[in-house]
């Protein structure tokens, strides 16, 4: 009788009104994925994980614990091996369609679909095919230093959810993976970026598709005094992910636009910026243009809740693609998190950027546990221009840094010194 609660726990729906259960397995079926039905058929496994996830990637034997099943950690391990990863996908697509349900495009700007892109970097356990594949920090010991990866992020604006969040080696540039989202990518776009995306191959890309960009001006392009536009000429030789034949493809030269401004909050850094885009003044005011730049820290707050608040900076699967189905499953979870912020938004009444995650993410955790969690979530007050300095008060304790492996470390002629 108890594994039957748990299990009925653990099968119901974490958004009642949106049948995920449901098109989860069509997806699983899809995809040819046959399963018994065991304790851990595809549905029971995918919402273990996301409750693992959902609790900062706990451990396998807490994880007993929280949804009151008695299981072996090897089989449930097996299981998560078991799961289609194109079922899982198929399901964050699913989610995204069903967010334009609260998104009201129209107030953001003339109904165009807003996203921003940018990088980060995530850890892994230190596993001979993880390094193979990732790659390590140059100059790096191996046995001290943790594989790295390199992700690229798509962000919606107006709904806070990922569109897309891929892996890539560590020394990979966010320049050569971007194409890869380009696929994810509409006719009237407006794409957000950093430096690191402006160039001439990327705006001709962008320009081809008719997706309308607007990035920092990279540094190494200088600005006479004055000017709001600039003609860029294509280069002279294509870069290293492009091929002969497509870098033959694009115009011999470019007009953009630039639009220059100066921040004079306290806070910033940057105190004067340049903005290179292809928005057309008629429709976008340089003003306009400023705001919407400023728009492109969001996705930098999103991947510290990725990161920090869900805990996805040091993954623990040891395979490849174990760790590719576990940032499957962290864009799974945040996509729910943001889909019940959306949905509390709307129906209390505020701008979803000012519902809490922290909130959200704990009553959709406790939702999936079958609690009686409270369904008003937390607003956060409208603390826009609050600057805090970037400083930490706990002071760290003073262990000295690991510089060779451990194993070396704990032998005896040198125990008490790691130097």
């Amino acid at each position: 009788m108890a594994v039957t609660h748990a299990l009925a726990r653990v099968r119901c729906e974490p958004l009642a009104d949106l049948p995920i259960a449901q098109v989860f397995e069509q997806h699983c079926l899809r995809c040819g994925h046959a399963w018994r039905d065991r304790l851990f058929t595809p549905l029971v496994t995918l919402r273990l994980f996301l409750l693992q996830i959902l609790h900062g990637n706990t451990s396998i034997t807490h994880l007993r614990q929280l949804s009151g099943l008695c299981f072996a950690p090897a089989s449930y391990c097996a299981a998560r091996d078991r799961l289609p990863l194109e079922a899982i996908t198929g399901l964050i697509k699913s989610l995204r369609n069903w967010a334009d349900r609260y998104v009201d495009r129209d107030a953001t700007r003339l109904g165009w679909r807003v996203l921003a892109v940018d990088g980060s970097n995530f850890s892994t356990r230190d596993e001979p095919s993880l390094r193979s594949h990732f790659g390590i920090w140059p100059g790096a010991k191996a046995g001290v230093a943790y594989p790295m990866g390199k992700l690229l992020g798509l962000l919606d604006l107006a709904s806070g959810m990922f569109v897309e969040l891929l892996a890539a080696p560590l020394l990979s540039h966010e320049a050569g993976q971007v194409i890869r989202v380009h696929p994810m990518l509409r006719v009237g776009d407006i794409l957000l970026g950093d430096r690191g995306f402006c160039s001439f191959v990327h705006f001709s890309l962008l320009n081809a598709s008719g997706v309308l960009a607007c990035f920092r001006l990279h540094q190494q392009r200088k600005v006479k005094p004055g000017a709001s536009s600039q003609r860029w000429k294509k280069p002279t030789k294509p870069p290293v992910w492009m091929s002969a034949a497509q870098f033959a493809l694009l115009p011999a030269w470019i007009d953009v636009r630039l639009v220059v401004y100066t921040l004079a909050r306290q806070g910033f850094r940057t105190k004067r910026v340049i903005i290179a885009t292809t928005l057309s003044k008629q429709a976008w005011s340089d003003a306009d243009v400023a705001a919407l730049y400023g728009r492109r820290w969001e996705i930098e707050t999103c991947f510290d809740h990725l990161k920090t608040t869900m805990g996805m900076n040091r993954l623990k699967c040891k395979t490849v693609a174990g760790v590719m189905k576990e940032l499957a499953m962290y864009l799974l979870a945040y996509n729910l998190v943001r889909l019940a912020m959306l949905k509390a938004a709307q129906s209390q009444g505020v701008a979803v950027n000012r519902v809490s995650f922290i909130d959200a993410m704990r009553w959709l955790s406790s939702v999936m546990l079958g609690l009686q969690a409270v369904a008003k979530l937390n607003i956060n007050p409208d603390r826009q221009g609050r600057c805090q300095p970037r400083v930490i008060r706990s002071r760290m304790k003073a262990y000295d840094l690991l510089v060779r492996p451990r194993h070396e470390s704990k032998s005896p002629e040198k125990t008490g010194q790691n130097a």
